[in-house]
């Protein structure tokens, strides 16, 4: 029998309000060489009878009898894929008829790129908004360093790629973000096309505030990790890992981001600083000493310090530690 050029791997917990729209969507794009695996996660709802309604030889069903989350379904999925390409889509949104053909087309023309996004148009929402992130290779790692720049159900990759780089479930829910940033400390090449070709669902059951909170608190020491990476500082990089930070790593991570710079001209001093105020938040406590060192840090880098931003670090020092950490999330926010 032979082979598809592409699997489509599509993750589902109770999802069957939307899937339906979803599967018409896929079935009739305009490449209609692939399979679909999708990977039930332990769902209770009607999934099934969705299912039945709209049936297509293409689609494989994987069933799991435990919940087991988003990043372990996609594992899944990835792992039963027979083809040359990868692509994600989640149940709730809907590709444009063109989607897997442009994706390919792309792939197939640039043969050291390993994944690629597209922009992606919001929807049942007020304002409608296009997403477009960077497409080079170049703007994409330097935007990593800020953030996420991919959105999830728009990526096509290399299958012997994603096989290899799979996703880590203990960073749900930005476990995307994180095999993003770890790939391209791999060297892999990675670009955005232009062409929205991926409508996104916005939907209240993706924003609840305990997945906020986590989204949030994890994407900052995801985007830490990926500096650190970048820097190659490895005694840095794992007590980062397990938040374990002292004051010489202040000093550490300044003479790395001094020497990094001086050899990648195209990347400033400034995009480290989201990484230097994560290991600030970390520090054992934020007495006056921490906040000298920070202040000295800042100057030697040359980092531009507005008024309000020394009286907060400067604040931030005298509250206590509980106190402190909440102060200093808020700040953080305010800044990015």
């Amino acid at each position: 029998m032979q082979l598809p050029v592409l699997t489509v791997v599509m993750p589902v917990h109770n999802g069957a309000r939307w899937l339906g729209e979803t599967l018409v969507s896929i079935y009739n794009q305009s490449f209609g060489d692939f399979e679909l695996i999708l990977v039930d996660d332990a769902s209770t709802d009607a999934l099934l009878g969705v299912l039945n309604a709209f049936p297509d030889p293409r689609l494989t069903v994987v069933r799991l009898e435990k919940n087991e989350g988003v990043a372990e379904a996609r594992n899944k999925g990835v792992a039963q894929a027979n083809s040359q390409y990868i692509a994600f889509c989640d149940a709730d949104d809907i590709c444009q008829p063109e989607r897997f053909e442009k994706q390919i087309t792309f792939l197939q023309q640039h043969a050291r790129v390993g994944v690629c996004g597209t922009a992606f148009t919001c929807f049942e929402t007020e304002d409608g908004e296009t997403v477009r992130n960077p497409s080079s290779d170049g703007e994409i790692r330097r935007s990593l360093m800020r953030g996420n720049c991919f959105g999830t159900s728009t990526m096509m990759g290399r299958a012997e790629l994603l096989k290899k780089h799979v996703f880590d479930q203990s960073m749900t829910p930005t476990e995307d973000y994180d095999l993003w940033t770890r790939l391209s400390c791999e060297g892999v090449q990675m670009a955005n096309l232009p062409d929205s070709l991926l409508r996104y669902r916005v939907h209240a059951q993706q924003a609840s505030q305990q997945k906020s909170v986590r989204l949030d608190q994890l994407a900052r020491k995801i985007r830490a990790l990926y500096c650190a990476r970048l820097l190659g500082l490895a005694g840095l990089l794992e007590r980062m890992r397990v938040e374990s930070i002292e004051m010489e790593d202040l000093d550490a991570a300044a003479s790395g981001i001094v020497n990094y710079c001086a050899t990648h001209s195209d990347v400033s001093v400034s995009e480290f600083r989201f990484m230097l105020a994560w290991l600030y938040q970390k520090l054992p406590n934020h007495g006056l000493l921490s906040w000298w060192r920070w202040t000295r840090l800042q100057k030697e880098l040359k980092l531009d310090l507005n008024r309000n931003y020394r009286f907060n670090i400067a604040l931030l020092a005298l509250l206590p530690i509980g106190i402190g950490y909440k102060y200093f999330d808020t700040l953080i926010k305010m800044k990015r």
